[in-house]
């Protein structure tokens, strides 16, 4: 079966980089790329507002997305008496010119293709080495966007922090994130991703008092970003927390910027705007258990070592001593996990860290909250090159 979804809007950043393996160019960094094709009447041809397309994260009612790796999933096949499999995606007049995408198979590799508005592009065609039963059996097609912002609520898990949580400066960004990694090491759960660069807590108090927080960007659909001010200037779409399932998981990790000159906001402000969250998110998702992720600063040279400062450390403790009685609330120490070359531009973890953080938040959800582990393929891209020689 050809298949093609038409209307999909993505807002994302544009990537031309290089990604360095220890100082040496990657090769092929960016397997993938997608050929621009022109539909025609051979195609079995979907518009955006079908409910065959799964939407993960935030998008607006133009189909346009926003916040961090929002994306698709599409179920499809290669239908009767077709022995190849083709999938194609058209991209809107507001999509983000060379804009980076992520794509996949089922739980398969991830692939990266540049994108830009008002053209096709086949993502699923005669190179995707599908064997003939493969290509007769229903198969999901996932695409995410690449970008450092903010999504919400599937049925499983949800992570609402700054640029740390989006992987700003990571490899590949949200794909290489401790929140990403974190949700695909749970493996069989659906999840968003709600984070963006420079995000506050504080309402109305960081950048000098004109810029909204977490606090009220948890109810719009779109971001904090200037291209999300461009489209609706101050008065974005709203965003209903309750139109989909309810999450079971929520971490927060909040803080950097909040702390961060010029904003430096009191401690005792930074409190109440974190209470005043949770007790936002439980009336929306009761039965959610929410987890706060504690907010490490930088590390400074002490003599003959490195230490870290933690940041909101008072704070985050007494958020959780207010809940704690109400059983949903729990508090995850980051202390002594990130060690000083884990951390890199701006106090953002390195690839490592991500790993790192990741990893130990996995272990308290197994051990804490008894949950299966489930991984399904691919957590992080490009890993195997760290290992892949028998001998040295």
């Amino acid at each position: 079966m050809r298949v093609a979804l038409l209307g999909i809007l993505v807002s994302a950043l544009q990537v031309a980089g290089t990604i360095l393996d220890n100082g040496h160019p990657r090769e092929n960094p960016y397997p993938g790329q997608a050929p621009k094709i022109s539909l025609d009447d051979t195609w079995n041809i979907y518009g955006a507002d079908v409910p065959e397309i799964a939407y993960k994260g935030r998008w607006d009612s133009k189909h346009v997305s926003w916040w961090s790796a929002p994306g698709i999933k599409v179920e499809f096949t290669g239908g009767k008496g077709i022995n190849i499999s083709q999938l194609a995606v058209s991209f809107g007049p507001s999509t983000s010119d060379g804009v980076l995408v992520a794509y996949r198979l089922g739980s398969l590799d991830w692939q990266f293709s540049n994108v830009t508005a008002d053209a096709t592009y086949q993502f699923v065609g005669d190179w995707s080495e599908l064997s003939d039963e493969e290509i007769r059996e229903k198969k999901i097609f996932e695409m995410r966007a690449q970008i450092a912002g903010v999504a919400t609520a599937g049925n499983a898990e949800l992570t609402v922090p700054p640029s740390l949580a989006s992987g700003q400066f990571a490899t590949y960004e949200t794909m290489s994130s401790w929140a990403y990694l974190f949700v695909a090491g749970l493996g069989n759960v659906e999840y968003s991703i709600t984070a963006y660069a420079g995000a506050c807590l504080t309402d109305k108090a960081c950048y000098g008092g004109g810029a909204r927080g977490m606090t009220w960007y948890w109810h719009q659909a779109a971001d904090p970003g200037s291209r999300a001010h461009e489209f609706y200037g101050d008065e974005p779409e709203g965003w209903d927390v309750n139109a989909e399932q309810p999450a079971d998981l929520v971490l927060i990790q909040m803080g950097g910027n909040d702390h961060r000159h010029p904003n430096e906001i009191p401690g005792k402000d930074f409190y109440h705007a974190y209470v005043d969250l949770i007790e936002d998110i439980h009336r929306s998702w009761p039965h959610a258990v929410v987890l706060i992720v504690s907010q490490w600063g930088y590390f400074a040279k002490k003599g003959m070592t490195y230490q870290v400062d933690q940041i909101y450390e008072e704070e985050g403790k007494k958020v959780h001593e207010h809940f704690k009685d109400l059983g949903f609330v729990y508090y995850f120490d980051t202390t002594g996990l990130l060690q000083h070359n884990d951390i890199g531009p701006k106090a953002h973890p390195t690839d490592v860290g991500h790993v790192k953080l990741a990893s130990h938040l996995l272990q308290w959800v197994k051990l804490v909250l008894r949950w299966k582990l489930e991984p399904m393929g691919e957590v992080q891209h490009g890993t195997l090159s760290w290992n892949d020689q028998e001998g040295y």
